[in-house]
Order: C-alpha cells, then structure tokens, then sequence
C-alpha cells in the first residue's frame, strides 16, 4: 500500500500554477504585439513637436525590407533622423527610409525637425512585400 505525503497534492497544485502564471507574463510582456494576420505594424510613440518617434514591430518570417515614409508639412526638414533617412525633401515636406536586412523584433525610427509639428499635421506609412506571395503592402502608422 503507497502512502502520500501531506502537501505533495498542494505542491503539483502550486507548480502547475506557477507555470500558467509565467505562460501568461512571458505571453502579455513579449516585444511583438501584432494582430492574427500581421506581419508588421507601426505606430507613433511621439507624434508631434520638434522629435517624432516610429515603433514598427516585425513579425516572423520578417520581409527583407520595409520603406518608411514620414509626410511632414511642406518646408518642414528632417535635421536628423536614426537610422539616416534615405531621402529627404523639405520642399514637399517628405522624408523616406529603406530599412534592409529587417529582423523579427522592434525597430525604432527617430527623427529630429527644424521647427515643431502639431500631430494632426503628420501621417506616415510602412511599405514592405510579403515574404512567399511578394504581394507589396502599404500600412499607416498609427497614430497614440
């Protein structure tokens, strides 16, 4: 006859628990927050003044590039910008990046103006082909 020891029901109980418990943490606290279907999205994490900042997460598998383009006011320039923009044009207030390589994960595009932009005076998208159908997609960035 087996006997049990007291406490061993309430321990399986407890690691059970505790490993839902960090399922759910490591789940809701994961750097890539996309909708089923999603392979990139992006949004503005400051999106008006002299400093714009661009949140894009990349899905897997990743596409091999994404094109970036920043629609500011006319005669407003990109004095920096990180990573460098590939084209800027003050003139028609247009401001583009081609990100190669891209990885699954966070990329952040941060950019520094000559003057300051209220948020309804800016809007961007994020262009990239789909990885097997090579269909190109256009997406907005979203504004806070």
């Amino acid at each position: 006859m087996k006997t049990r020891h007291a406490g061993s029901g309430a321990k399986f109980l407890l690691t059970i628990g505790l490993g839902c418990l960090g399922l759910v943490l490591v789940t809701l606290w994961s750097p890539a927050r996309l909708r089923a279907g999603e392979l990139v999205s992006a949004r503005y994490l400051r999106a008006q003044g002299r400093e714009l900042v661009v949140k894009i997460i990349v899905g897997s598998p990743p596409p091999p590039s994404l094109i970036v383009i920043q629609n500011l006011p006319a005669g407003v320039a990109v004095r920096s910008s990180r990573p460098a923009a590939r084209s800027v044009n003050a003139a028609r207030g247009k401001a583009k990046w081609l990100l190669r390589e891209v990885q699954a994960g966070t990329i952040m595009v941060r950019m520094s103006l000559d003057r300051a932009v209220p948020a309804a005076a800016i809007a961007g998208e994020i262009r990239y082909r789909e990885p097997g159908s090579g269909t190109m997609i256009t997406l907005p960035i979203a504004k806070p």
